[in-house]
């Protein structure tokens, strides 16, 4: 039974979460509608405070400058005095709280811990899993450490932790050490339907590539280059990148920029790119989740992905797609030429990413972890 559940949701940065659609605005949505979460607590560090922490960090390369502002244990601190004030702050009624992420805690405010309320956390990323995907030694290890031990501190104070991937809870008991019991697979749902995949045409010959920022990262470069190698061969492909206006003026490119899929119209351009797609390509150096693949798969479009993160848990696990070496160009063109030219392989593969999806990645699956898991401890 889950209707003595009063939960609280905790999360920074409500509107941009909602702006981009999260998964973490999905999640928070779905326990609203179910009843069992009775507010949404939003808190933000000030504007001008936040713009001092990033100029605090300053470095001489831009990756060492975002890494050292993403692990910035001082924010931490001062995230953590804004959510509790944020939290003592609320009139609702509430017996457990969820909170996204870890990088600030509330086990200190005082209604929390005069009531004993049992405190939850929600993630698609881990501090251990960020840093694995950095350069080695772009960071001095101290400040590595002191992120580190923050998190710890954190996940020891949690009474359960819910991952989006079964990868990621490996890594919460392995890295951090968590019992096993308190780390729970809640999943991922799509936003998607699956589609009726009878009439999809896999013979379109375009690649569709999906992302916001941090083009390079992505693997946009990469893309690049396999296709501009690709045209050779099929002159008539053509290559759909969105997210993003990113100024490539290749022949057989085209960019979309970002589309806001509460917008009927923005959202109805998105679902056509899926529609349109022969292959989804997204060849990331650094991928927390990867939601967007299972966009792809809703729509029946095969996935090819690298072999970092969660990424072969989505698309290999599910055999909806391939994943390659980070920067590995030769095998990335290969690979696509390869699809390319066998429709029943797009097929086969597309109809079992669409098969996962439905069976899988479903928010009413994940609500129901989370809230039956919750239950028991209030």
């Amino acid at each position: 039974m889950t209707s003595k559940v009063q939960l609280l949701g905790l999360i920074q940065g409500w509107k941009f979460q909602e702006k981009k659609g999260s998964a973490f605005y999905n999640l928070f949505q779905h326990l609203s509608s179910t009843g069992i979460m009775t507010d949404i607590v939003d808190f933000e560090i000030p504007n001008l405070v936040r713009k001092a922490y990033f100029l605090k960090n300053i470095a001489l390369s831009k990756e060492l400058w975002k890494v050292k502002d993403q692990l910035d244990v001082g924010r931490y601190e001062l995230a953590s005095k804004h959510a509790q004030s944020a939290v003592e702050a609320i009139d609702s009624e509430y017996n457990s709280v969820i909170q996204i992420g870890s990088n600030y805690s509330v086990e200190g405010a005082q209604y929390i811990k005069n009531n004993d309320i049992p405190i939850f956390s929600f993630h698609d990323n881990n501090f251990s899993s960020y840093a694995k995907s950095l350069p080695q030694g772009l960071a001095p290890k101290d400040f590595l450490d002191r992120a580190f031990r923050f998190e710890q501190r954190v996940y020891d104070s949690l009474t359960r932790v819910f991952t989006m991937s079964k990868t990621l809870r490996k890594s919460f008991i392995e890295d951090f050490g968590l019992p096993e019991e308190k780390v729970v697979y809640a999943g991922f749902g799509s936003s998607f339907e699956v589609k009726d995949l009878s009439n999809k045409n896999y013979n379109s010959k375009n690649i569709l590539f999906v992302a916001s920022h941090s083009f390079k990262e992505k693997g946009g470069d990469d893309l690049i280059r396999a296709f501009r190698c690709l045209r050779k061969v099929y002159p008539n492909l053509t290559l759909t990148m969105v997210g993003k206006d990113w100024n490539i003026d290749e022949p057989g490119v085209s960019c979309i920029g970002f589309l806001d899929k509460r917008n009927p119209k923005d959202f109805k351009v998105y679902q056509n790119c899926f529609e349109r797609a022969s292959v989804f390509v997204l060849p990331s150096y650094n991928e927390a989740f990867g939601e967007v693949f299972i966009e792809a798969m809703s729509y029946g479009v095969p996935c090819i992905g690298t072999r970092c993160g969660v990424m072969p848990e989505i698309i290999e696990d599910n055999h909806a797609g391939y994943v390659i070496d980070r920067g590995d160009v030769t095998r990335l063109t290969q690979l696509i030429s390869d699809l390319l030219a066998s429709e029943d392989e797009l097929k086969r593969l597309g109809f079992l990413g669409a098969k996962a999806v439905a069976t899988e990645y479903q928010w009413s699956r994940v609500i129901q972890r989370v809230s039956s898991e919750i239950a028991d401890f209030v």
